[in-house]
């Protein structure tokens, strides 16, 4: 009792003054999520077989605001259920470090119409193509940067820098060739009326030549978006160019389009689009022209069942053409239903042998169909239940492409259920 009584007075003492002196939110996130995987991320063969699992998110976060400073502190727990370190034959304990900052970030404003924001934070621009949360993954991605940010009407316009380091050292800056040495942009908005707004983006990242240089190759990617939006239309496109060098060295020379249009018709709504991934030119050998999708979303786009995630590894370097229908059912607002179907093909002409006089043959461009149907249903203000199936109906030149021969093709299928529950804590606003 009494070391019950100790631990609420030491809450109060430190909540108390930060109601009275500033705002302060307290709020969570629960997210477990089921699945069935029998082809997620990878083609399946009749040798393989189903994974069941359950992964949970679980977040605390403070955000707390006083004139014209403003702060978060967020910590998260991602793991997949029985994954723990420390256990027992009935139960688990728990890892030994499983618990990590997810955001912590302080903002500043300068003027009335500008701030600064140094810290763990997220980058999501425009359609999420290029920057994003990727907020699929159990982990969801942050940045360590500084961001400034310039509001002022119908002109938005954020820059961003990072730098970082693998330890704290006294002499160098080796660092991991697998990893991010830098990452800095710039954005700038524009809202020309009601209907029409656009953006311009440039992407400048680096990583090490390798983990013994310092060398870094950098590259750059720039941006164009149009988002046009009236009465039941929406319309949204973007381009981008890749220019300077890869993690390998290589000269850069890339493109990546994408066009989308909706339209509501009240309780459905119908949606088509294309995307355009440039991948590698099989005869110019002195370039890259694989496009990098860097640190966008690529759940939301290229299929449910992630299957082109790693776009190099599952298109043999040929990049990627997606064309999309989607059709959503929305009878209240709190039940929606949607079911997409992509086609994909590759960009480029891929190899699949040579022979012995030295003359190619390439792969048929059709990769095959997916169909994703997945729901989301308000349960309550703070609950949210989502769900769905997909399945994949690959061509031949995936197959082969996968190294899978024709004997061990099997039916590829994805399932899962995700519950998000946002409680709020504490808030005194």
């Amino acid at each position: 009792m009494k070391s019950t009584c100790i631990r609420l007075l030491l809450i109060g003492m430190i909540f108390v003054p930060v109601a009275l002196f500033g705002q302060l939110t307290v709020s969570g996130e629960f997210r477990p999520q089921a699945e069935v995987r029998s082809g997620y991320k990878n083609l399946n063969t009749d040798k393989k077989l189903p994974a069941y699992l359950i992964t949970q998110r679980t977040r605390v976060g403070l955000q707390f605001q006083h004139d014209w400073i403003k702060t978060s502190v967020s910590f998260q727990d991602a793991r997949i259920w029985g994954d723990e370190t420390n256990y027992s034959g009935t139960g688990v304990y728990g890892d030994a470090a499983s618990v990590e900052i997810n955001e912590a970030w302080i903002q500043m404003d300068m003027s009335s119409h500008s701030s600064l924001k140094i810290g763990r934070q997220y980058f999501d621009y425009d359609d999420g193509r290029l920057l994003s949360t990727r907020n699929w993954n159990v982990q969801a991605l942050k940045y360590d940067a500084i961001l400034y940010q310039y509001v002022r009407e119908k002109l938005t316009f954020d820059a961003a820098i990072s730098y970082n380091n693998q330890a704290d050292n006294t002499f160098g800056n080796l660092y991991s060739s697998n990893k991010m040495k830098t990452m800095n942009f710039i954005h700038a908005g524009y809202k020309f009326n009601d209907h029409l707004k656009g953006a311009l983006i440039a992407i400048a990242s680096g990583f090490t030549k390798n983990d013994t240089s310092e060398i870094i190759y950098m590259k750059g990617t720039y941006g164009a978006i149009v988002d046009y939006q009236k009465d039941a239309l929406t319309v949204m496109a973007n381009i981008y160019l890749q220019n300077g060098k890869t993690k390998k060295g290589i000269d850069a020379s890339a493109y990546n389009f994408n066009a989308k249009a909706d339209y509501n018709l009240g309780i459905f709504a119908v949606g088509a689009g294309v995307t355009l991934v440039s991948g590698d030119d099989a005869a110019d050998k002195t370039s890259d022209n694989m496009f990098d999708m860097l640190y966008g979303n690529t759940h939301s786009y290229y299929g449910l069942m992630d299957l082109f995630s790693s776009m190099q590894a599952t298109t043999g370097n040929g990049g990627l053409n997606d064309y999309f229908l989607n059709l959503k059912y929305k009878p209240n607002d709190k039940l929606s239903l949607q079911a997409d179907y992509h086609l994909f093909t590759l960009n480029t002409d891929v190899v699949s042998v040579i022979d012995t006089e030295g003359n190619p043959s390439y792969y048929d461009k059709g990769l095959g169909s997916e169909v994703d149907l997945h729901f989301k249903w308000k349960m309550h203000k703070i609950m949210e239940l989502n769900g769905g199936y997909s399945f994949m109906l690959p061509g031949s030149t995936m197959f082969r492409i996968q190294h899978i021969s024709e004997n061990d093709e099997a039916m590829s299928s994805w399932a899962w259920l995700q519950l998000v529950v946002k409680p709020v804590f504490f808030s005194n606003k």
